[in-house]
């Protein structure tokens, strides 16, 4: 019964574990397209999906860096600056990516 239980609990771990990994991975794809984006529109579009995602994926500190770098982009992109949301973005990517790492 023991091992059952153990089991059990490994396969959830494990679950939780890809879960949150996925969420960082598409996270990180989200703030890639924000970072390739052509205007300030897409880039909140973008940011904010990926935002969601990244909340969602834990307390990495190369998520939480990620997040910051997400709500930079959309700061920026909120007035109009498209290139510092571009490059906010972009940031927030390699930090999501460094968290899959």
């Amino acid at each position: 019964m023991k091992k059952l239980i153990g089991l059990i609990a490994g396969v959830l771990l494990s679950l939780s574990v890809y879960a949150t990994g996925g969420h960082v991975a598409d996270a990180a794809e989200h703030a890639k397209a924000a970072a390739n984006a052509a205007t300030s529109e897409e880039v909140t579009a973008h940011a904010t999906e990926a935002m969601t995602h990244a909340k969602a994926g834990g307390g990495n500190p190369h998520t939480a860096a990620g997040v910051k770098s997400l709500q930079d982009a959309l700061d920026h992109a909120k007035i109009g600056h498209t290139d510092a949301a571009k490059k906010s973005a972009a940031e927030a990517a390699t930090h999501l990516k460094a968290a899959i790492s």
